[in-house]
This record gives structure tokens, C-alpha cells and sequence, in this order.
């Protein structure tokens, strides 16, 4: 071996590289390199774990919520959200249980209003409501048929005139001629 090889011996086997015990070989910046990609590699890896246990954390939140559980409860359960079920079979009972949502069934205190919904319309306004919601339908008759219909009809109309007409016929108060 020359003294410019720089440890380089073809016969050595290429997967005994970085291996403990052994004496390391090739140039220092290869050996650094190394070290350096070995770094980052443990250093994903941690990140990855990091967000693996964040991610598993996250569906046993949602789980607990949607059995109407303290998410916080996530905290003490160390399973997988798979065995969720059956841990809180045995500790379902000593956990923290959310409040009843208002409007979500289940509530025996609750009532439906009676009546009209309340207006935000002021007294001497609701009379003028009144009459132009009663001018706005005068003389517009409502749609017939449906979306697939009213195309289809319209597309099929031969002449100005037939498309104004289906138009008209449909509610349109615009002058099509």
C-alpha cells in the first residue's frame, strides 16, 4: 500500500463501515461525513418519534371527546388508540365527563321555544317587510321542474321567442325581446 491510498484496500469488505471495535478507515473528511449523516439520521429519527406519539396523542383526544370525555384524560392512557375502548372500560368511571352540549339531545331541563321565532325587525318596520315581500311575488310565478329541466328545455328551444317564453315561464321578469 502506498502512502497516498489513504487506507483504500479494494478486498476490504464495504459493509464493515462505522461498525464498533474497529479502527475507522478512508480519508478524516469521509469518517466526519459519516458521523455527521449518523447524527442527523438520530436526530430525525427522535423527530419522527416526537411526532408519532403527538399524532397518537391527537386521535385519543378526539376519541375521548367523542365519547364524551375530558380530552386531558389522553394524558394518563398510554395505549394505542385501538385499545382505547377497553382501558376505558376499566377506568371510564373515575375519568372527567364533558358537559352536555346545549341543543344536543340527552338534555332533560331543555325546551324548544314556543311559537314564532322572535324578530329583529323594529315594530313600524315589519309592516313594510310585509308589503315588499308581497310586491316581490306579484306577478313571478315560481319555478317548475327541476335544474335538469329548465336546462334541458332551454337548450332545446329553437327560437328567441321559445327561450324568452321558458324564461318567463320560470319566473324571469326580464323583457327578453
Amino acid at each position: 500500500m502506498s502512502e497516498y491510498s489513504f487506507g483504500y484496500d479494494p478486498s476490504d469488505d464495504p459493509s464493515d463501515l462505522g461498525e464498533a471495535g474497529q479502527q475507522p478507515q478512508g480519508p478524516k473528511w469521509f469518517r466526519e461525513g459519516l458521523d455527521k449523516l449518523s447524527g442527523q439520521v438520530q436526530e430525525l429519527k427522535a423527530e419522527n418519534d416526537r411526532l408519532k406519539s403527538a399524532q397518537v396523542k391527537t386521535q385519543v383526544e378526539d376519541a375521548l371527546k367523542a365519547k364524551g370525555y375530558a380530552p386531558a384524560a389522553a394524558g394518563l392512557y398510554t395505549g394505542t388508540p385501538d385499545k382505547l375502548d377497553d382501558w376505558l372500560t376499566a377506568n371510564g368511571g373515575a375519568l372527567a365527563k364533558l358537559p352536555p352540549v346545549p341543543g344536543e339531545g340527552g338534555g332533560a331541563g331543555e325546551q324548544a321555544p314556543q311559537g314564532p321565532p322572535a324578530t329583529t325587525v323594529p315594530a313600524d318596520g315589519q309592516e313594510a317587510m310585509q308589503r315588499m315581500a308581497e310586491q316581490g311575488t306579484q306577478g313571478v310565478a315560481p319555478p317548475q321542474g327541476t335544474d335538469a329541466e329548465i336546462a334541458a328545455a332551454l337548450k332545446a328551444a329553437q327560437t328567441p321567442e321559445q327561450f324568452a317564453e321558458i324564461m318567463r315561464s320560470h319566473g324571469s321578469q326580464y323583457n327578453w325581446s
